[in-house]
């Protein structure tokens, strides 16, 4: 019977790997891809220092990976991917396991074919729904540390699970796993920590003998301190360390049980030692070393995230900055509610954004009913299970709380409608001058810090399924037994086709390649030896990614508006190469701090080596100058026009801090040029359309082949705009032609050169109309249903009397958009415009002349 349920168990494992890997597999983005991806592409491959607390196993492994299957696939981006997308695949096969282990405290020894089915059908269920819920299978497709981390914590309640149900005597060695493998996951990310505490306590529900064993609770306080600051943990594990073996030594009578907190102190030490990486390899100067930990004091503040501020997450948690009803309920960026609900379908698409029960009370309270279907079916589950083992019950339960609930609670998300504490009572105590600071709004949707609790959510649903089979498979009435039981099996084997149907559009990476092109297309942006001030992740990060993973435009130096606020970022710019000119000491640098603005009105200011004067803000325009404002001013006084330097167009004029009237665009990038730019020529037209139509790569995005996430798709408005801004930077010039054609036509001069300066102007009017409509035709074909490139296609057709071509051009619109009220309107003013010139009487000829 154990040989049968042994070989069985693994087929059905093998089975949950073989489907999640396959569905991971091809719908894996194909290179790199935004936000921290592209930091973890950039030092996975180089064995850079990526940001605070730092995840050294997670690059250590990524490079391996990369390593590893470099002869197979071309894409170091792709081979980072295959990696997490195996560890997703291997995820979904432990919560099978678990789920499986776990059913067996519902039907007892599998020595039935019916005990059996239910266990596999409700392990198949829950591995699966685990790993095709939205919020993981988002993490499983991209270079994220998220679903590496989430094997660690699915391993460690495996192994609490069969330590529970273990009938061996040397079973303790499982639980010296389980630490040794949540220390080591913290390398992989601080997530590892959080099931620890639920851990220690099962155990304590399980061993009696453990729960009253002053020793184990000694070394497990000392050891748990990881928790609340990483670098405690650094001075309390080798004191556990050393206490438990001296202690083991000393006291023979108790060896055994000194022994047992010796080896978990070991093995916590061990695993957490792979942090040593930063330091290490910090020292020797990587090209991304965010932070250089290579200094204790250095070492200590990476870890402690002092980067992020001095306030503690746990004194933070206690200062609301979001309200309850945004960080609980549906809400698009923070929303654990939203996000619990339409894990595994949505009815529509905007129901995790927007509160639907607001929108409509009788119809939302369908839907939520409707939503809360999987829920309920979870806590069926859960009760099922108490009712045959209360601890397992609890612990799950326990799980589950602590990564959903206890999690929103702690992560505090802000919804840009609270203030941050000290900002407040900086307000307060300084009168209330205008309206209350507010903190921004989280930049992103943050559903992946939920990943474990919805990862326990979809496996607790498949022990749901195991009480629910054991339920029909176990009743008196037999038409349940043998004709209910089997279909129901059969419906639920069938089921994790609900959350693959559903999420397969929005989480499908297929033919993304958004990211790696638009790195691709900052960096040519920029001529040799270019200095760009980029302005967040999603534009710093992939172009790290292409520069030291793909060895792509190295001679560009990116300079990270919020890093360098950071003097420890600011000396690596200024010494080490591609070096930026910085005419402040190392010592001045280091010595750098935010200013009050010291200027009451708009202020000049002249940049002496730069040549040049801007306008300072106000304090009331600029509260204060922070330390990225006063570089951005010194890196362009110190350059003297030695490098060219760019700025993203992302960047607002609240950094630029007077260039404003000095910038003119170049595709993507505003250029800073050695004096104020004319209104009519901020845009250099003919560069900018080379590299928008000869430079830039748009793969898949011209021919439909791309399938794009919201963040790829929002990205897209940066080439739409500077498309839209190429087109009527040119309309301007074609009127001022078609006006100096007017007026030598009304003089009447009909001389040979003034014919030839008329045909020249109209070579040119034409020159600029095929440019615009070209820029325009691609702008359209980047983004299909927006509506601007398409209304300003209409109106350069109709000024330049194109009539038929706009009418052609909006009917074309409507097909895409039939509801648009801009498309109606334009075709109905060029039907007015039709009538009213059928309408005018067709000129007379002049009577014969007697």
């Amino acid at each position: 019977m154990e040989k049968i349920h042994s070989r069985n168990n693994t087929i059905f494992a093998l089975l949950v790997f073989a489907i999640s890997f396959v569905v991971f597999f091809l719908t894996a983005q194909p290179t790199v891809a935004f936000w921290d991806c592209g930091e973890y592409v950039s030092c996975g491959e180089s064995m850079g220092i990526p940001h605070p607390p730092g995840n050294p196993l997670l690059m250590m492994l990524f490079r391996v990976s990369s390593i590893i299957l470099s002869p197979f696939v071309a894409d170091v981006g792709f081979r980072m991917n295959l990696f997490v997308v195996f560890c997703s695949a291997l995820t979904a096969v432990v919560i099978y396991l678990t789920a499986v282990r776990a059913g067996l405290a519902i039907v007892g020894m599998p020595d039935t074919t019916w005990k059996r089915i239910a266990v596999y059908t409700g392990g198949f269920v829950g591995g699966l729904f685990a790993v095709f819920g939205k919020t993981f299978w988002f993490s499983a497709v991209e270079q994220s540390e998220a679903n590496v981390a989430m094997l660690f914590v699915a391993f460690a309640t495996w192994l609490s699970v069969a330590w529970s149900q273990s009938k061996d005597p040397n079973k303790d060695k499982l639980l010296i796993l389980m630490a040794f493998s949540s220390f080591l996951g913290i390398s992989i990310h601080m997530y590892s920590m959080i099931v620890l505490p639920p851990m220690f306590f099962y155990v304590l529900l399980i061993d009696k003998e453990k729960r009253y064993d002053w020793r184990l609770w000694i070394t497990v306080i000392l050891l748990g301190l990881v928790i609340k600051d990483l670098t405690l943990f650094i001075f309390t594990g080798p004191i556990a360390l050393i206490i438990t073996l001296v202690a083991t030594f000393i006291d023979s009578k108790n060896r055994k049980k000194w022994g047992f907190c010796l080896a978990l102190s070991t093995v916590a030490v061990l695993g957490f030692s792979a942090h040593l990486y930063l330091p290490i390899r910090a020292s020797l100067n990587p090209n991304i070393n965010e932070n250089a930990p290579y200094t204790w004091p250095a070492f200590k503040q990476y870890l402690e995230r002092k980067q992020y501020g001095d306030e503690s997450m746990f004194k933070r948690m206690f200062w609301r900055r979001g309200t309850w009803a945004h960080q609980f309920g549906i809400e698009e960026r923070m929303g654990y509610g939203g996000f619990h609900l339409t894990q595994f379908y949505q009815i529509h698409e905007d129901d995790a954004k927007v509160n639907f029960m607001e929108t409509n009370a009788g119809s939302g309270f369908i839907k939520l009913i409707i939503y809360l279907i999987p829920t309920f079916f979870m806590f069926y589950g859960l009760l099922y299970l108490y009712k045959r083992d209360r601890k397992l019950a609890i612990f799950l339960s326990v799980l589950f709380l602590i990564t959903s609930v206890v999690l929103v609670f702690y992560m505090n998300f802000a919804d840009g409608l609270r203030p941050e504490r000290a900002e407040y009572e900086y307000w307060v105590k300084a009168g209330k001058p205008g309206p209350m600071p507010t903190v921004h709004r989280e930049v992103r949707v943050r559903d992946y810090f939920y990943a474990a609790a919805f990862m326990y959510y979809g496996m607790l649903i498949g022990l749901a399924a195991i009480a629910f089979l054991h339920s029909l498979f176990s009743n008196k009435d037999k038409t349940l037994r043998t004709t209910i039981a089997p279909i129901m099996s059969i419906l639920l084997m069938a089921s994790p086709a609900l959350p693959l149907v559903n999420n397969w559009k929005d989480i499908s990476r297929k033919g993304d390649w958004v990211a790696y092109d638009y790195a691709y297309n900052l960096l040519n942006s920029c001529e040799k030896d270019g200095i760009l001030f980029t302005n967040g992740d999603n534009d710093t990060f992939p172009l790290w990614a292409l520069q030291e993973a793909y060895g792509i435009r190295t001679d560009v130096r990116i300079v990270n508006l919020s890093l360098v606020n950071t003097p420890w970022y600011i000396l690596q710019m200024k010494n080490f190469e591609p070096k930026v000119p910085i005419s402040f000491t190392d010592d001045q640098i280091e010595k750098m701090e935010a200013q009050l603005n010291p200027f009451e009105k708009p202020t000049p200011f002249h940049l002496k080596g730069a040549g040049i004067d801007v306008i300072l803000p106000s304090v009331q325009q600029m509260r204060v100058l922070k330390v990225q404002d006063q570089m951005v001013l010194n890196i362009v006084d110190a350059n003297r026009w030695r490098k060219p330097i760019y700025f993203v167009t992302s960047a607002g004029d609240d950094v630029l801090m007077g260039l404003g009237p000095y910038l003119k665009l170049e595709g993507l990038v505003y250029r800073v040029m050695p004096k104020p730019v004319p209104e009519e020529e901020k845009i250099d037209i003919q560069r900018s359309a080379k590299l928008m139509t000869e430079v830039y790569r748009y793969t898949n995005l011209e021919n439909g082949k791309a399938n794009l996430n919201e963040t790829s798709s929002s990205l897209l408005t940066n080439y739409e705009a500077s498309y839209i801004q190429i087109a009527l930077a040119i309309r301007q010039p074609i009127a001022v032609a078609k006006a100096e054609i007017a007026m030598l036509q009304a003089k009447g001069d009909v001389s040979d050169s003034s014919k030839a300066i008329i045909a020249e102007k109209q070579a040119k009017i034409k020159e600029n109309l095929d440019l615009a409509i070209d820029m325009l035709e691609r702008c359209k074909r980047l983004v299909p249903t927006d509506w601007r490139p398409r209304i300003l296609m209409y109106e350069i057709l109709v000024e330049n009397g194109m009539i038929n071509e706009a009418e052609t051009e909006m009917h074309k619109a409507l097909e895409i958009d039939p509801n648009n009220a801009e498309y109606k309107n334009r075709l109905a003013e060029l039907q007015n415009y039709k009538v009213k010139e059928q309408q005018e009487p067709a000129p007379q000829p002049e009577a014969p002349k007697k």
